[in-house]
């Protein structure tokens, strides 16, 4: 998912810099809409898989929160999904000790780094939310019950 959700970042990169609208990048927007599908397959796709190890859970939870930034609505939303990378470290980190951990750890890390790379995407900045009131910790504490599987 890492490889696919980087490339997916790339795209939007692009985007920014490019005139979206204009018909000679049109291409780029189908390669954007394309990486952010594949993203979502695959998050969704961990998603269900059956944890077999205890290194599987955060890299679970990586692949939902992953999923669940990039579809929220809102930047209200967005933020407070990417807040739980802070406030709730311990259920996106490998604690544990051995090779296995070192992997899933390095993949945890290139996994957050994206994360945050995300929210440096204007397609994440929602200008109506400066006037929004804040929301409710109803979405954040759905995906928080979803992660404390």
């Amino acid at each position: 998912m890492n490889i696919a959700l980087a490339a997916y970042i790339e795209f939007e990169r692009d985007l920014e810099h490019a005139d979206c609208f204009d018909p000679a990048f049109l291409s780029w927007t189908t390669d954007a809409e394309g990486a952010r599908a594949e993203v979502l397959s695959l998050s969704g796709r961990i998603a269900a898989l059956p944890v077999q190890r205890r290194e599987d859970l955060p890299l679970k939870r990586s692949a939902i929160l992953t999923r669940a930034v990039i579809e929220s609505a809102t930047e209200v939303a967005f933020t407070d999904l990417h807040r739980l990378l802070g406030t709730h470290a311990e259920l996106f980190a490998c604690l544990d000790a051995g090779v296995t951990v070192i992997r899933t750890r390095q993949m945890l890390r290139i996994c957050h780094e994206q994360i945050d790379a995300i929210a440096e995407l204007g397609e994440f900045n929602d200008p109506v939310a400066a006037w929004a009131e804040q929301s409710s910790d109803a979405e954040q504490s759905a995906l928080i019950a979803a992660c404390a599987i």
